[in-house]
């Protein structure tokens, strides 16, 4: 089935997903910290889906797909059911994940390099970040005390450790390791080991495809 383009004309197709990841992973625990509540994290969880969903078009799978997520998320904010909000952190992580790789594809499709390029494979490898951060939560969530997380890292009213998980999941993929949080157990470990692999395997292809692409451009 043919996917219903959600996009203006006049915006680079990936800028409105940037944003939305950068208010999540940047601006979200900001106002966490200052007293903002929870609400605000799953606003900006739910725009990042959103946003997603735009990028990608609106397929009936793609439709279907978000409206479960975005169902898991509200009812995962209603309740503190562990299994409930256990189950929100494995739709939000598929999904997320499956965006990254559906806008990985378009990218090293291009024949060419522009502007659009840069910017979606620079989402697909925020989104493998936002991606990994609800397995980590997930396992928290089932097994507490898989990882090792500092009590300032506890933020809000009912110590919430989503940005966290976000912030690990990025210095992982990044390599960087500063080791202020870290795995408790076999589990968490496995699943760090992945992402820290992930990271570079992934800038090594991407950078390789554009600069070939962009070399084979020039040449043309």
């Amino acid at each position: 089935m043919r996917a219903i383009p959600l996009k203006f004309d006049r915006l680079p197709r990936y800028v409105l997903l940037l944003v939305a990841i950068l208010a999540e992973i940047v601006v979200a625990p900001m106002l966490i910290a200052g007293g903002a509540g929870m609400v605000v994290t799953r606003l900006t969880g739910g725009a990042v889906l959103a946003a997603a969903l735009w990028t990608v078009g609106a397929t009936l799978a793609n439709v279907v797909y978000f409206f479960i997520v975005a169902t898991g998320l509200i009812w995962a904010a209603l309740s503190r059911d562990p299994s409930i909000v256990a189950i929100d952190f494995a739709l939000r992580s598929f999904f997320i994940g499956y965006v990254a790789a559906r806008i990985l594809w378009n990218v090293l499709q291009q024949e060419e390099v522009t502007f659009d390029t840069i910017a979606g494979a620079i989402c697909a490898y925020m989104m493998i970040g936002l991606a990994w951060a609800p397995l980590y939560m997930l396992i928290e969530t089932l097994r507490p005390g898989s990882f090792d997380i500092p009590p300032g890292w506890h933020v809000g009213e009912r110590g919430d450790l989503g940005p966290a998980m976000v912030y690990f999941s990025y210095i992982t993929l990044t390599t960087v390791g500063f080791g202020d949080i870290k795995p408790a157990g076999p589990m968490a470990g496995g699943l760090v080991i992945v992402e820290a692999v992930v990271g570079p395997l992934y800038l090594a292809i991407t950078i390789a495809r554009l600069v070939g692409l962009h070399v084979s451009s020039r040449r043309d």
